[in-house]
């Protein structure tokens, strides 16, 4: 009797198996072990010789029914699809049945390209892969294989071909092509140019570049690299080149610089910044140049990144040397400067501590050409041969002698030269004077020694070194110590009692200061009141002259005020009266003309009357003028003692009517007779 799990096996395997439309199994024969293809829909009623088989890793393995697999859907590619299908059957008509297919003869290691729409179940031992049609931008390109013979195509098997976007949108291949794939997929991004990168390109078959290309114009043959740069647009790779690299400019600021070496020559060019390289990898190659961490710190670069150039930043009043293998170069800040790939930085050791010694000596590239500061420490021996010990503080500088400046570093130590040169002018002033004179004035005799005596004209000449152009141009003393405690003693005490009487004097020169501002400030006091009083009475005249002025300003105007009214007056009198004149002159012309007219009209009268009536108006009118000449000439006859006829005939002798004729006054004045007026 079999055990309960020979019973479940047994359930299993007789168990139907249901294959749906659009669907297929593989069931294989256990004694023969053939493939039997099922393609429904159908029912599969497995016997105990019988099994499901699928195909994975190019080999039938056995599946069981109840885990829901061993039953596959169709291979199915829509519109915009193709299908990969490996190892096509022998008869390219064949298709598969409804219900079980015997296995048929394949042709195994082909490869065929099945277009959509398509749908089918896969003959035992054939594998289909399922590709979306490859839609293509103008910048996206396709790689495409020869596997086969194609129709149309007449490369060689394991040719590569180039599809463009430009040319095609939408591609599937045919049968005998296939896109090779890449990481991300099968479409491929082309090459995009700009004048900022370059196209690192190699050529694999030879071929001639014609003009107005991507490529320059040439001929080129098959391992040749080239760079194609300066231009816009976009690079599909074909049969003849291959991409190797894009190249991108290195950008360089101001102050930086990259070393490139030329691969024929070997030669190292340095290129310096601002500017936008772009290195040709067919020619050129990028270099570094390691430096060493001592040398990274004296030259300052401390950090720096190895792709770029050597750049010295040379601070404001220092300078450096910089040599290469036949160049000198003196330059001072501030500035930068990049050093060629051969080029270095001079190193100067300097003598260090107080006093100035060998031993441990300071490494600089920096030296320092302006405000440079020395302080040294000498021990001195006067002419009494007293021991003195002096600190001191030397101002430096380096001068250019006819415009070179290379001789500054001459002297790799300037320190050692400097304080030794000056230490031995010191302790030749010191055995010259006695103590006393260098207690009292030691700063005047050292600084003399150094720089020279003192002009009253300028300043001093200081101490020049020819070796190097170095100028001692001021001395300071920071300290003087006597080193015999007994000799420091008395001359301390001696300078005590100086500076009590120096205070004492000091006091009586200020006592006396005092008395004389005292006087000073009254004297000033006084002063100041003259002059206020001055300046009062100056402000008094001033200011009646103000008033004056202002008294005869308004007289003046009011004298022209009325100058200008009476002339007004005037005029506007005379200008009346010229009227008034005219309009008289008018009216006596009238009056003339008039009386013209009245006359003319009394003589025409006058014409017509008889000369009788003219003598008898004569008459008449001689006498009325003799009676009116008598009445009035009386009081004169009276006072002259004489007749009226004879007062009115003195009086008319000279006019017509004075005439004694018949007719006349006197004749009038004689018949009236005379008369003497009484009293």
């Amino acid at each position: 009797m079999k055990g309960p799990s020979t019973m479940t096996e047994r359930d299993v395997r007789e168990r139907d198996i249901l294959v749906a439309s659009n669907e297929y199994a593989y069931v294989q024969d256990l004694t023969k072990g053939d493939i039997v293809l099922y393609v429904g829909p159908t029912k599969i009623s497995l016997s105990n010789t019988e099994r499901l088989v699928d195909y994975k890793n190019d080999r039938f393995v056995p599946v069981r029914s109840d885990e829901g697999v061993g039953v596959c859907p169709f291979v199915l590619a829509s519109s915009g699809q193709y299908i990969l299908l490996e190892n096509p059957p022998k008869d390219p008509g064949l298709r598969p049945q409804k219900g079980n297919n015997a296995s048929v003869e394949l042709l195994t290691g082909r490869k065929v390209v099945v277009p959509g729409p398509a749908s089918f179940p896969l003959w035992p031992g054939q594998r289909a892969k399922v590709v979306n049609g490859h839609a293509l931008r103008e910048d996206e390109f396709l790689i495409v294989r020869v596997y086969d013979k194609a129709e149309g195509v007449d490369h060689p098997i394991g040719t590569e071909l180039l599809v463009e976007g430009a040319s095609v949108s939408f591609y599937i291949p045919r049968t005998g092509l296939e896109v090779v794939p890449t990481e991300r997929g099968y479409v491929r991004k082309a090459w995009r140019l700009r004048r900022s990168t370059g196209l690192h390109l190699r050529v694999v078959k030879p071929f001639a570049a014609k003009e107005g290309g991507i490529v320059p114009a040439g001929s080129y043959a098959a391992g040749q690299e080239l760079l194609v740069r300066d231009r816009e647009g976009f690079f599909f790779p074909t049969e003849h080149l291959e991409v190797i690299g894009i190249v991108h400019a290195i950008p360089l600021g101001e102050r930086e610089g990259i070393y490139v070496r030329h691969l024929e020559t070997g030669r190292i060019n340095t290129i310096v910044g601002p500017i936008n390289y772009l290195p040709d990898p067919t020619q050129t190659e990028i270099v570094s140049r390691p430096l060493d961490p001592e040398r990274s710190a004296l030259y300052g670069v401390v950090g720096r990144d190895p792709a770029r150039a050597i750049a010295v930043q040379i601070p404001a009043g220092f300078a450096v040397l910089v040599t290469g293998k036949k160049s000198r170069q003196v330059v001072t800040g501030p500035e930068t400067r990049i050093l060629s790939f051969d080029e270095d930085l001079e190193v100067l050791r300097l003598s260090t501590g107080k006093p100035k010694s060998d031993e441990a000596l300071l490494s600089t590239c920096f030296l320092q050409v302006e405000g440079n500061k020395v302080s040294d420490v000498v021990e001195l021996r006067t002419a009494d041969h007293v021991a003195l010990r002096v600190a001191l503080s030397y101002r430096v500088s380096f001068v250019r002698k006819n415009g070179e400046a290379e001789r500054w570093f001459n002297v790799r130590n300037y320190v050692d030269l400097l304080c030794d040169h000056l230490g031995s002018l010191l302790r030749a002033a010191a055995r010259a004077n006695p103590i006393d004179a260098i207690h009292q004035n030691g700063t005047e005799i050292l600084r003399a020694a150094i720089l020279g005596e003192k002009k009253s004209d300028g300043p001093r000449a200081g101490r020049s070194f020819e070796e190097n152009g170095m100028w001692v141009h001021d001395v300071e003393l920071l300290d003087l110590r006597i080193l015999d405690p007994e000799v420091e003693k008395l001359l301390g005490d001696a300078q005590k009692k100086a500076i009590g009487a120096e205070v004492a004097r000091r006091d009586q020169m200020l006592r006396l200061g005092a008395e004389r501002l005292r006087e000073e400030v009254d004297r000033e006091i006084l002063s100041a009141r003259i002059e206020t009083l001055g300046r009062s009475a100056e402000a008094e005249q001033a200011t009646r002259k103000l008033r004056l002025a202002e008294a005869e300003s308004r007289t003046e105007a009011d004298r022209a005020d009325r100058v200008g009214k009476a002339k007004n007056e005037a005029e506007a009198q005379g200008v009346l009266k010229s009227a008034e004149l005219e309009v008289l002159e008018r009216r006596a012309t009238l009056d003339r003309e008039a009386l013209e007219a009245k006359v003319s009209a009394f003589k025409e009268q006058m014409g017509a009357l008889a000369p009788e009536l003219v003598a008898t108006l004569k008459v008449l009118g001689n006498q009325q003028l003799a009676g009116e000449l008598m009445k009035h000439a009386s009081p004169l006859a009276i006072l002259g003692g004489s007749s009226v006829a004879e007062v009115v005939e003195r009086l008319l002798a000279g006019l017509p009517i004075g005439t004694l004729g018949a007719g006349g006054i006197g004749a009038v004045l004689k018949k009236n007779g005379e008369a003497r007026p009484s009293p």
